[in-house]
């Protein structure tokens, strides 16, 4: 009987690991993937800030959609708008929502001077990176840790981890606004600050029970953090 109950602990013990090790490889794997094709356009493209930021769009848009179509082939529920039933619950999100637009739109940079330069690094940052990020971490991997071990305590720490290790994953846009001076010291407090944001933004996952809440908090923790 113990020996059936310890075969059964060590096979859910492997298989949690095995789904960690397939996660970790698709995170390296998106990272690597954006790096190169980030290259290979400006090889054709001048550097700017501009058209790293359109490009890094692009990228984001097209792992969305990858990571949407990975869910569905699995049968898994991304969950971005679960717990959204009652004309109560959707009145406050559309209200969040459009808060956060009016945010986007009266902003300074961008009313005193109205124009792509303005409006790109307002839609990359406060729009592009929370839905992908959200998407990635308290959606598709959220579930992915769900579905394996049932716990929302524990995949919450872990989702929350590998959320702020993948942000070394960026070392290439660290190198190119900071050189490689300080280099660990920069990638440890990015790591960190990341800890403290997944900390925070996987609350509302843990409590509320979808993402499209985590979106929200994270556009607007986005927009005081420009």
């Amino acid at each position: 009987m113990n020996n059936s109950f310890n075969d059964n602990k060590d096979l859910n013990s492997n298989e949690v690991s095995y789904t960690m090790i397939k996660i970790i490889i698709l995170l390296v794997t998106l990272q690597i993937s954006r790096i190169i094709i980030k290259q290979l356009v400006f090889l054709y493209l001048p550097y700017s800030k501009l058209n790293e930021m359109l490009i890094s769009m692009f990228i984001m848009s097209l792992f969305i959609f990858f990571i949407i179509s990975k869910a569905k082939k699995e049968n898994l529920k991304l969950d971005v708008f679960s717990y959204i039933k009652s004309n109560e619950s959707r009145n406050y999100y559309i209200l969040v929502t459009v808060c956060i637009l009016l945010l986007i739109l009266t902003s300074p940079s961008f009313i005193s001077k109205p124009s792509l330069e303005s409006l790109t690094p307002l839609l990359y940052t406060i729009i592009m990176i929370p839905i992908y990020e959200e998407i990635l971490f308290r959606a598709y991997i959220w579930n992915v840790l769900k579905k394996e071990h049932e716990d929302d305590r524990k995949t919450y720490f872990l989702t929350t981890a590998l959320f702020s290790l993948y942000h070394i994953g960026y070392v290439d846009r660290i190198i190119m606004t900071s050189g490689l001076n300080k280099i660990a010291w920069i990638i440890f407090i990015k790591c960190s600050l990341m800890l403290s944001y997944g900390i925070f933004i996987g609350f509302f996952r843990y409590k509320i029970k979808n993402s499209y809440s985590c979106i929200l908090v994270h556009s607007f923790i986005n927009i005081f953090a420009r």
